[in-house]
C-alpha cells in the first residue's frame, strides 16, 4: 500500500505562517514603532510602515500566498498528480522567499541603528541662509 504524502506536505507548508507570527511576537516590544518594510538594492531602508502594519501587511501577503498555492497544488493533484509535485516545490520556494522576507524585516529593524543624515547640524543645507531665497 503506497501512502500518499502529498496532502501532508499541503498542511506543512502551513507552519510558515505561525512561525513568522511567532518571530514578530517574540520581539514586539524591541520593534521600532516605525519599522523599516522595504529596501533599495543596498539593502538600505526606502520605506516604512507603522509597527502594528508591517506585521498586518507581512502575513496578510503570507496567507494569501498560502491560500492560492494550496487550491491550486489540491487541483493540480487531482487534475495531474505528475505536476503537482513540481508546482509544490515551487509553493515551498515561493512561501520560503516570503517568510525569509518577514524573518529579515524583523531582523533589520532589531539591529538598524537611528537613522541620521550627513545634511543634518550645524553646515546643513535646510538650516542655512548663506543661499538667496527672493524670487527674481
Amino acid at each position: 500500500m503506497a501512502r500518499d504524502f502529498y496532502k501532508p506536505a499541503i498542511l506543512l507548508m502551513w507552519l510558515s505562517l505561525p512561525t513568522a507570527a511567532w518571530n514578530y511576537w517574540r520581539v514586539w516590544d524591541q520593534l521600532p514603532a516605525e519599522m523599516a518594510v522595504h529596501f533599495n538594492g543596498r539593502g538600505q531602508a526606502n520605506g516604512f510602515a507603522a509597527r502594528a502594519g508591517a506585521v498586518e501587511t507581512g502575513l496578510a501577503i503570507m496567507l494569501l500566498i498560502l491560500v492560492v498555492f494550496t487550491a491550486v497544488s489540491l487541483i493540480l493533484h487531482q487534475a495531474k498528480p505528475v505536476a503537482s509535485w513540481t508546482a509544490l516545490a515551487v509553493a515551498y520556494v515561493v512561501l520560503g522567499f516570503c517568510w525569509f522576507g518577514n524573518y529579515s524585516i524583523v531582523e533589520f529593524n532589531l539591529k538598524a541603528s537611528p537613522a541620521h543624515s550627513e545634511l543634518v547640524g550645524t553646515i546643513s543645507p535646510a538650516l542655512s541662509d548663506s543661499f538667496d531665497r527672493t524670487i527674481s
